[in-house]
C-alpha cells in the first residue's frame, strides 16, 4: 500500500485533479474534493481564493486542521467537512463570516470530543444555517441556543464590568496612596510624641466620625442628593440598601485616619470622596435596577403560578368529566354486548330449528305434493266447467233455423 500523502490545496492541483481546462474559476459553482487512502488535503491556504461564486464544497475524508481560507466564499451554501481533523471550535469561527451558508457537516472531527456542545454554539452563531451534521435545525433548538448563550454573554458582561470597576478603584487607591506618601514626605519635619499622636487620632475620630443614617446630611460629599434619589418614594428597606455602602466606606476612612500621620483628614478630601462615591453609586444603581427586575420577575412568577393553578383545576375538571363520560360509555357498551350475545343465541336457535325442519321436510317432497294438489284442483275446475255448460245447455229454448227446421241439438 502506498504511503499517505498530505497535499496543500492550490488552484493548479484542483485543475489537475478535476481536469479543468478553462481559467474562469469564478464561474465554478460546485467542487467535490474528498480525500482518499493515499492522498488527503492537509492545508487549504488560498487555493480557493478565485472560486468567488462557489456554492457547494465537499472536503470530506481529508486531514484539514484549519478552515482558514474559506471565509471569502460569500456565496457558499453547502460545506461538507465530514471526517477531518478540526481540533476545536475556535477553528470553526472562521465559517461564521459566511452569510448564506445553509448546510454544514462537522461529524467525526476531534471538536466533537473537545466541545460536546458545539452544536448549540454553531446554531446560535450562524443564523442562516438550516442543517447541521445531517440534522435539520429546529426552531426550538435555535431558541434554546439563543437563550443559553445570551445568558452566558450577560454573565460575562457583568463580570467584565465588575473587573473594570475593581481596576478603576484600585487605580484610584494607588493614586491617592502616592499623594498621601508625597504629603507625608513634605511633613516629615513634624514631630509627634506617642501621647500626642494618640490624642490627635482620638480628637479626629470624634470630630470626623462617620455620620449615621440619622444625620446623613452633615457631609454633602458623602451624601449628595443625586446618589440616593430614585424614582418614587423609597421604602425603609430601600433606604437601608442605599445606606449599605456608607458603613464600609466609613470604616475605610477611619482606618486611613488611624494610620495617617499628616495634618489633614481624608474625610475632607473632596476629590477622593467624590470619586469613591461615584463608583459606589454605579454599584448602588445597578443593585436597585436588579432589585426592580427581581420584583418584576417575582410578580410574573406569581401570575404564572396563578395561571398554572387555574389551568390545573380546569384540567382536573376536564379529566373528571371525561372519566364520567367514559364510565357511562362503558355501561352502554356492556349493555350492547349483552344484547349482542342474546341475539346471537336466538340466531343460533333459529338456525338449528330451520335445519331440523328442512331435515324433516325436504323441499323436493313439498314441490311434488303441491303439484299434485294443483292437478287435482285443475281437474275439479274442469269438472265444474263441464257441469256448468251442461246446465246451461239444458235450460236454453230450442232455436229455429231460417228454413224452419229445429236445431238438432235442441230437438235431441
Amino acid at each position: 500500500m502506498a504511503p499517505l500523502t498530505l497535499v496543500a490545496l492550490t488552484e493548479e492541483w484542483i485543475m489537475n485533479k478535476l481536469g479543468l481546462s478553462h481559467q474562469r474559476l469564478g464561474d465554478v459553482r460546485s467542487l467535490s474534493l474528498p480525500g482518499t487512502y493515499n492522498q488527503k488535503i492537509g492545508y487549504l491556504g488560498n487555493g480557493l481564493a478565485n472560486f468567488e461564486r462557489l456554492k457547494s464544497l465537499n472536503l470530506s475524508h481529508n486531514s484539514i486542521v484549519s478552515v482558514e481560507g474559506l471565509q471569502h466564499l460569500k456565496h457558499l451554501q453547502f460545506l461538507n467537512l465530514y471526517y477531518n481533523c478540526i481540533p476545536s471550535l475556535e477553528e470553526v469561527k472562521v465559517l461564521f463570516e459566511l452569510p448564506v451558508l445553509r448546510e454544514l457537516d462537522l461529524r467525526l472531527n476531534p471538536l466533537g470530543k473537545t466541545d460536546p456542545n458545539y452544536r448549540l454554539y454553531v446554531v446560535h452563531a450562524m443564523a442562516s444555517l438550516r442543517k447541521l451534521d445531517g440534522c435539520l435545525v429546529k426552531d426550538a433548538e435555535r431558541k434554546s441556543a439563543k437563550r443559553q448563550y445570551t445568558q452566558q454573554r450577560n454573565r460575562n458582561n457583568r463580570q467584565a464590568l465588575l473587573e473594570r470597576l475593581s481596576r478603576k478603584l484600585s487605580l484610584l487607591n494607588d493614586t491617592d496612596g502616592v499623594e498621601l506618601n508625597h504629603n507625608g514626605t513634605n511633613h516629615r519635619n513634624v514631630s509627634y510624641s506617642n501621647a500626642e499622636l494618640q490624642s490627635s487620632h482620638q480628637q479626629q475620630a470624634q470630630e470626623h466620625q462617620y455620620p449615621s443614617s440619622h444625620h446623613s446630611g452633615s457631609n454633602p460629599v458623602l451624601y449628595p442628593s443625586w446618589v440616593t434619589e430614585v424614582a418614587g418614594t423609597p421604602t425603609q428597606a430601600e433606604n437601608k440598601q442605599q445606606e449599605s455602602y456608607r458603613k464600609p466606606l466609613g470604616e475605610l476612612l477611619d482606618l486611613l485616619d488611624k494610620h495617617w500621620v499628616g495634618e489633614r483628614t481624608l474625610q475632607l478630601n473632596t476629590n477622593f470622596l467624590t470619586q469613591i462615591v461615584q463608583i459606589l453609586s454605579v454599584m448602588e444603581n445597578r443593585i436597585y435596577n436588579q432589585d426592580a427586575e427581581i420584583k418584576t420577575l417575582k410578580e410574573e412568577v406569581g401570575a404564572l403560578c396563578l395561571f398554572a393553578a387555574t389551568q390545573e383545576r380546569q384540567h382536573k375538571a376536564d379529566v373528571n368529566k371525561f372519566t364520567a363520560d367514559l364510565g357511562e360509555l362503558n355501561v352502554q357498551l356492556r349493555v350492547a354486548l349483552e344484547e349482542n350475545v342474546a341475539l346471537r343465541k336466538e340466531l343460533l336457535t333459529s338456525e338449528r330449528m330451520y335445519r331440523q325442519y328442512m331435515t324433516e321436510h325436504p323441499p323436493i317432497s313439498h314441490n311434488i305434493e303441491a303439484q299434485r294438489r294443483v292437478e287435482e284442483v285443475k281437474e275439479e275446475l274442469e269438472e265444474l266447467r263441464r257441469r256448468v255448460k251442461q246446465a246451461q245447455s239444458a235450460n236454453e229454448p230450442p232455436q229455429v233455423r231460417a228454413d224452419g227446421s229445429l236445431n238438432n241439438t235442441a230437438a235431441q
